[in-house]
């Protein structure tokens, strides 16, 4: 029903039907459907408040029960590993790329970079509580970042440590939510900001139950802080799940197959029915049934390869209970690609079904599923990565450990220093054979480079060469030959044509071609 405003309900009061009209002709003159406030539209909430009046009042509820279905949900946490494997794997390799001012690849200084940066990257080195190495340390960024919404990591002088740098890792529970002013800043759910809704300090209480003993609050500059969560409205300053979209259909899943093995396996309880007319022996076969001594009640048993024999007026009835339920696998498959859509994931990467799909579909749902894993990959270095470099080459210099010339005084200078990339984790194909003749074919036409080749694999194409010409160098000492070593084509045109005319070709289809061939020729 339209809403009435006060001149509606006036005139509706002193004249009905021109009340009744009025609000008939408004209904159809909407602009949007969207807009719609009767029976038919009501399901959209009329409130339209800022981030923070809409996320403040549920962050902590909703971070609960994500926290719980991380806990005891199978496909919560399944869906939470597949984020983990693909965006993390084993870790990001560094790659130092110092150049001259000519552009030339100093290879000293960038090995120098390189070796301390692993020595850094220990658990020991690199982790305040000493427990994660920094490959560790992402990977628990990306589970707290999509159970929890966010996650906070805060630079620590470690004077005894192997360089005066660490790393400390807090979860949003220990945010000072209870902290509304500092001076002239507002603070959001411990998060200072200034005029402009910028995040310019961040209020901790580092005591995990500070409501027992000690309440006092940190504040920690932004600069000594990164804060990694999913930004999606301008003034938002703190994280929600990326899982809430499907949190209530992630529950409902699990209660649903929970309620279903229930019916399965009260189910399988019932064996067989014994009916009998009136007056009628109550037991099966000729013995009467025993009795258990301690209930009173009759116990009757099944033995397998055994003949039993009715008494007059009794039948048996084995039910049909209808369980396990045949219907469930597919609507238990529907309800995994609508979770699996809101974290911008294929069904067979969220349910590792594979039983659909041929060689083309699963390429292209693993494509799509790549460009969202190369998204969150891109947020990880920009937001956490590049950060803790800059943090560590600081640190580095000042303690000693590397030697930098006029990293500080000069800017030009300490940006070609800076110069780095990251080797994220890459993917293999499901036919390698056809993706290398693919990607030969690529290079040769000058559409793709080495660079990108190598960083799909999450390789340095640098180090690459390097290692190559290491062997070819070794094959030619010892006199060894090789069909690579010259570089050549190893994939013909004819065969390359072959494999990709295999792809729309199966053998079915082939087959049915060769058949027609052959008769062809017979006529």
């Amino acid at each position: 029903m339209t809403t009435l405003h006060i001149t509606d309900r006036v005139i509706g009061w002193l004249f009905p039907r021109w009340g009744y009209e009025r609000a008939s002709y408004r209904q159809e003159l909407r602009n949007y459907d969207a807009a719609r406030t009767d029976r038919m539209g009501n399901y959209f909430p009329p409130q339209s408040l800022s981030a923070e009046m809409t996320d403040a009042p549920h962050r902590g509820l909703i971070r609960g029960r994500t926290r719980d279905l991380e806990r005891n949900g199978d496909v919560t946490e399944g869906v939470i590993d597949a984020m983990i494997r693909n965006v993390v794997g084993n870790g990001y390799g560094l790659e130092a790329q110092v150049e001259s001012a000519r552009g030339k690849p100093l290879d000293v200084i960038n090995d120098r970079i390189e070796e301390v940066w692993k020595e850094w990257g220990k658990a020991e080195n690199c982790d305040i509580t000493g427990d994660s190495s920094f490959s560790e340390i992402l990977e628990m960024v990306e589970r707290r970042w999509e159970v929890d919404g966010e996650i906070f990591i805060v630079k620590v002088v470690d004077p005894y440590g192997f360089i005066p740098f660490k790393l400390q890792l807090l979860e949003p529970d220990m945010l000072a939510e209870d902290v509304f002013q500092y001076g002239s800043h507002y603070v959001y759910g411990g998060v200072e900001v200034d005029s402009h809704m910028k995040a310019v300090a961040y209020h901790f209480r580092p005591d995990p139950q500070p409501y027992f003993r000690d309440q006092t609050v940190v504040r920690y500059p932004r600069e000594d802080v990164i804060h990694v969560f999913t930004k999606k409205r301008p003034q938002q300053i703190r994280g929600i799940p990326d899982m809430a979209v499907s949190l209530n259909r992630s529950r409902n899943l699990q209660e649903y197959i929970n309620c279903e093995l229930d019916a399965a396996r009260t189910a399988s309880g019932f064996t067989a029915f014994v009916t009998r007319e009136a007056g009628g022996n109550s037991s099966i076969g000729r013995q009467d049934a025993a009795v258990d001594p301690k209930t009173g009640k009759r116990i009757e048993v099944i033995e397998p390869n055994t003949v039993t024999y009715l008494r007059n007026k009794e039948d048996v009835k084995f039910p049909v209970p209808g369980r396990p339920n045949i219907n469930a696998a597919g609507f238990v498959s529907m309800i995994l690609r609508l979770i699996g859509m809101g974290r911008g994931l294929s069904y067979e990467t969220v349910s590792r079904d594979m039983s659909q799909v041929n060689y083309s579909s699963h390429r292209g749902g693993q494509l799509e599923d790549r460009k969202t894993f190369v998204r969150r990959q891109n947020k990880l270095v920009t937001k956490l990565c590049d950060r803790v470099y800059y943090w560590f080459l600081e640190a580095t210099v000042m303690s000693g450990k590397l030697t930098l010339p006029s990293y500080f005084s000069n800017e030009m200078t300490r940006q070609r220093y800076q110069k780095h990339r990251w080797s994220t984790p890459g993917w293999k194909w499901v036919d390698p054979q056809k993706e290398a003749a693919a990607i030969e074919k690529q290079l040769m036409l000058g559409i793709t480079t080495l660079a990108e080749v190598c960083g799909e694999q999450g390789k340095d194409w640098y180090e690459v060469l390097r290692q190559r010409k290491q062997e070819v160098d070794a094959c030619r000492d010892m006199g060894v030959e090789l069909s690579w070593i010259n570089g050549g084509s190893l994939t013909s045109e004819k065969e390359y044509n072959d494999m990709m005319a295999d792809e729309d070709n199966p053998p079915s289809k082939k087959e049915g071609n060769n058949e027609k061939e052959k008769t062809a020729d017979n006529a």
